[in-house]
C-alpha cells in the first residue's frame, strides 16, 4: 500500500513573498515566462516538501512560514516607506498676528 503525504505548500508562499519583496525594492515586475518557470519549480519543490521535511530534525514548515512572514513584513515596510503621504501644512499664528 502506498501512502501519499499531504502537500504543505510552504515553499510557494515563501517564493511569492520573495518576489514581492524584489518588486518592492526594485520596481521590477517579472515576465509571464519567468512566472511560469517559477510556478513550475515551486510546485515541484512543494511536492518534495514532505520528503525534505522528514529528513531534517526541526520543524521545516514552521521555519518556512516564519521566513515568509518576515519577507511579507519587509515588503510592507518598504512599500510604506516608498509611499509619499501628503502632510497638510499649517501655519502657526501666535499672539493674534
Amino acid at each position: 500500500m502506498t501512502t501519499v503525504s499531504t502537500n504543505a505548500q510552504a515553499i510557494s508562499p515563501l517564493v511569492t513573498a520573495g518576489e514581492a519583496l524584489v518588486s518592492a525594492l526594485s520596481g521590477y515586475t517579472f515576465s509571464e515566462n519567468a512566472i511560469k518557470v517559477n510556478s513550475g519549480v515551486t510546485s515541484f519543490l512543494d511536492g518534495l516538501f514532505p520528503t525534505l521535511a522528514s529528513k531534517v530534525g526541526f520543524d521545516m514548515e514552521g521555519v518556512l512560514i516564519g521566513a515568509t512572514e518576515v519577507l511579507a513584513g519587509l515588503n510592507t515596510t518598504i512599500s510604506a516607506a516608498k509611499t509619499r503621504q501628503s502632510v497638510p501644512q499649517t501655519i502657526a499664528v501666535t499672539n493674534g498676528a
